[in-house]
């Protein structure tokens, strides 16, 4: 049983342990020179259950006309609608609050090589965080196209992928040091040609769904949308997540169409057997879905999280965590302000 209160913490700018956060939507946006803007800077902290306001943050004016096409590593990615140019920066995170810790990284600006599907990211994936020498950024478009670059780069590195994966996600593996694609539909798993200079690019092959109950059958066929994610542990184990969902209603308030999570199936990957186990039983971990990189951390790392639990944002649904062990739905939303682009942080490294 677990009591819900809508409580509130104040924070001065400065820099927090790190910690999952979800990023709600800035507010109080005012004009403080041509080149920056002040905003009270509004998230979630799941590990204690209530909203963190950071008043009196200031943001590049470029970056306040921005729009956020994803996460991972904890860093937020931003496209400028008008000129294309994207960067990273980790200002929105409360562990790199400080003016000394926080940074915004420049990349090539996404040129017109998608032809007018620049506006649709899948999402967004690091191989490491981009203070590190190593990091290669991965920006997936709904193309048939893989995008990679390193910090620095004068312009991207465009990867033709096969067709069923033209609206497919894409995730590095710590693990396996190399990008998977991931796409629900069949599709071939031959290793994409990629230059020396990147990390290898391929598509993830997932194994048979194997001990799936009579009841679980029956939550994905009474599902009216399904929505599959590929999530690595901190171990190196793969988990395949199916969010379950039904049609809402339409909201008075936001005029927008609410979805209820049903439910979610999770499925290991098992390398030995070739089979993709459902279980009801990840141990102390905490997988968060979303907009974001999907991750996964230890609820045991982190106080307050809930272990066996799936974290979810979207936009239609809300957000919350679902309990595995009880099939339980716990829905958060009315925690904070409404916002049309929820996001989770990842712990910064």
């Amino acid at each position: 049983m677990f009591l819900l209160v809508s409580r509130t913490r104040k924070l001065r700018s400065f820099s927090t342990a790190a910690q999952p956060y979800l990023l709600v939507r800035e507010r109080d946006i005012a004009e403080k020179s041509s080149s920056e803007r002040v905003f009270t800077l509004n998230l979630l902290d799941p590990c204690k259950i209530e909203t963190v306001k950071i008043p009196g943050k200031t943001i590049p004016t470029e970056l306040a006309q921005s729009s956020r096409i994803g996460s991972s590593k904890g860093w937020v990615a931003l496209m400028n609608r008008q000129n294309l140019k994207l960067r990273l920066t980790n200002l929105f995170n409360p562990s790199a609050s400080s003016p000394i810790i926080s940074t915004t990284i420049s990349l090539p600006p996404i040129d017109r090589f998608y032809k007018g599907s620049v506006a649709r990211f899948s999402n967004v994936s690091l191989s490491a965080s981009p203070n590190q020498r190593d990091c290669v950024v991965a920006a997936k478009l709904f193309a048939p196209f893989i995008s990679l670059c390193r910090p620095g780069d004068s312009e991207w590195t465009h990867i033709e992928t096969p067709n069923t994966f033209f609206g497919s996600v894409v995730m590095y593996s710590m693990r396996d040091q190399k990008f998977y694609l991931y796409s629900s539909d069949t599709a071939p798993t031959d290793l994409i040609k990629t230059c020396s200079d990147f990390p290898p690019v391929s598509p993830y092959r997932r194994f048979y769904f194997s001990d799936i109950p009579k009841t679980t059958q029956d939550l994905y066929q009474s599902s009216l949308f399904r929505t599959e994610y590929l999530v690595e542990s901190p171990s190196g184990d793969s988990f395949i997540v199916i969010w379950c969902m039904d049609s809402g209603k339409i909201e008075k308030e936001t005029e927008r169409l609410k979805c209820d999570t049903k439910g979610f199936m999770v499925f290991k990957q098992d390398h030995g057997k070739k089979l993709c186990s459902y279980t009801q039983d990840i141990g102390d971990l905490c997988i968060f879905l979303g907009k974001n990189e999907s991750f996964c951390v230890s609820a045991t790392k982190y106080p307050g999280l809930v272990p066996n639990s799936v974290y979810f944002e979207g936009i239609e649904t809300g957000f919350g965590f679902y309990q595995l062990s009880s099939n339980t739905v716990h829905d958060l939303t009315h925690l904070a302000p409404f916002s049309a682009f929820y996001l989770w942080l990842a712990p910064l490294e």
